[in-house]
């Protein structure tokens, strides 16, 4: 088994109050199959402790794919794993799960009676976006001449680049592309539980100023493309990231981002493959910028 997160932290209790209406059951799904993986992520969720929480669903998902599971159980958990990405502020990853749950009930509901204004507004995007996935495609919007869009940016130059200016200043205004995978293929050796795996992307920052830039936060999301086990794609790993150099001179510079997967591979589980893309979000005093790796990573898990 392979699960791209540990625990780090817990969220303050100010952050539980906050999603303390996300603690009860979807609409549709009052009349739920008791399973006690799913339902100790559910609890995870309650007590706040999101980060374990994803952990546990995760593993959790993967199990009831692999299984005639009922849909329900997996609705449950799909549905309780999106709520505590959007307490993570993971996203991208919440509208993945929650469309995951939708994919298997799609008249699924929230209703401001039980959950909380956020998490009701990422579920009614992705409820919105996987309406749109599931409507055919015409010919004539499939000749659009508007550019294919991955994550909500458009695909530049070998990475997908998206810079949204947050404010002026002295310092230059880099502008980053090419992102690909430093490290392109990592073992998770059989019987490995809980060693960090190290993840590099690397990518070119152009700064055409005289005045230098800084980096001044960097986040790397990653998530599996590609998957012998259906229920495992999609999944994301959010951890840690470092830039260096944090600092970009005039020119052109190699920029290189850090971060890990967790290997959790049990010993005697099936062998396979994923295959993962890279996320990285940077932000300087220009703006910030959205990368998506031009490249796959392959982690064997042996």
């Amino acid at each position: 088994m392979f699960s791209p997160l540990i625990p780090e932290r817990r969220l303050a209790v100010l952050v539980l109050s906050a999603f303390a209406f996300d603690l009860s059951v979807p609409t549709r799904a009052q009349e739920v199959p008791s399973d006690p993986e799913v339902e100790a992520g559910v609890r995870q969720v309650q007590e706040g402790d999101f980060e374990t929480a994803v952990i546990t669903l995760e593993a959790a998902l993967r199990r009831l794919a692999r299984d005639p599971a009922p849909a329900p159980a997996r609705v449950r958990a799909a549905l309780h794993l999106g709520i505590a990405h959007v307490a993570l502020d993971h996203r991208d990853a919440a509208k993945a799960r929650f469309k995951d749950a939708l994919a298997l009930d799609p008249g699924l509901r929230l209703t401001a009676d039980r959950h909380s204004p956020k998490v009701i507004g990422v579920f009614e995007e992705a409820r919105r976006e996987y309406a749109a996935q599931a409507r055919p495609v015409s010919v004539a919007r499939k000749r659009s001449r508007v550019p294919w869009l991955l994550g909500g940016a458009a695909v530049v130059g070998g990475g997908a680049v998206l810079a949204t200016r947050i404010g002026g200043g002295t310092e230059g205004a880099p502008v980053f592309t090419g992102a690909r995978f430093g490290t392109t293929v990592l073992d998770c050796p059989d019987g490995d539980e809980g060693t960090p795996l190290s993840v590099a992307i690397l990518l070119q920052a152009s700064n055409d100023s005289k005045q230098p830039a800084t980096i001044s936060s960097v986040t790397a999301t990653l998530v599996i493309r590609t998957s012998a086990l259906p229920g495992e794609i999609g999944f994301g790993s959010s951890r840690p990231a470092t830039a260096l150099p944090t600092t970009i001179p005039a020119g052109v510079t190699t920029v290189r981002v850090d971060t890990t997967l967790l290997c959790q591979n049990g010993a005697g589980d099936a062998p396979r493959f994923n295959e993962w893309s890279g996320g990285i979000t940077l932000t300087t005093a220009a703006g910030a910028v959205n990368l998506e790796t031009a490249d796959r990573m392959r982690v064997n898990i042996p």
